[in-house]
């Protein structure tokens, strides 16, 4: 079956002279706000149109949690995902989390995202990187997935939250610094 649409699709995405097909303004959006439903409202739908099945998560701070309430080690510099099958049996299985996405940056085919997750007692702040790919999945609201994920946040105010991580103190006073000559 030939999609007669698709072609003239991707040349008005185009930019003139290239021959890549680059994010539009409308895109990265779509799939910024989306990567934050995925942690505030998941569902496997949204995760099949958001992410490709190829997805690769990579994240030092989720595999911290991971391994502080885990029963498997996880390696911190190992893929937190290798697949959307992965990620979604995880993620099915978590809570939802207060999501908002602060700012967001992106060029052609990468959105870069900076998050707050208003828990308490602690916020939780982050920076995630969303490299995409052009899937020209015609039923989704954008023609590209996100592929790759690299996410790193607050870990620690996580642990804090989720009551793993008990602080020595919990005054919010400022702390003294001191230089000295």
């Amino acid at each position: 079956m030939k999609f007669p649409i698709i072609a003239p699709l991707a040349a008005s995405i185009l930019p003139i002279g290239s021959t890549a097909l680059c994010l539009l303004p409308s895109d990265a959006q779509t799939l910024s706000t989306n990567f934050g439903k995925l942690i505030s409202n998941y569902s496997n739908k949204l995760a099949n149109e958001t992410l490709t099945p190829n997805f690769i998560d990579h994240s030092e701070s989720v595999n911290t949690l991971i391994d502080s309430g885990g029963s498997a080690p996880q390696a911190l510099l190992g893929n937190t995902f290798s697949s959307r099958a992965q990620f979604e049996a995880a993620s099915a299985a978590q809570p939802a989390e207060p999501f908002t996405v602060k700012n967001m940056w992106y060029n052609c085919d990468t959105i870069t995202v900076r998050w707050e997750s208003d828990q308490t007692p602690e916020p939780v702040v982050g920076i995630s990187v969303l490299h995409t790919d052009f899937t020209a999945q015609l039923q989704n609201p954008s023609l590209f997935q996100i592929d790759e994920v690299w996410a790193e946040f607050d870990s620690g105010a996580w642990l804090v939250n989720l009551g793993i991580f008990k602080p020595a103190s919990t005054k919010k006073e400022k702390r003294e610094v001191v230089f000295e000559a």
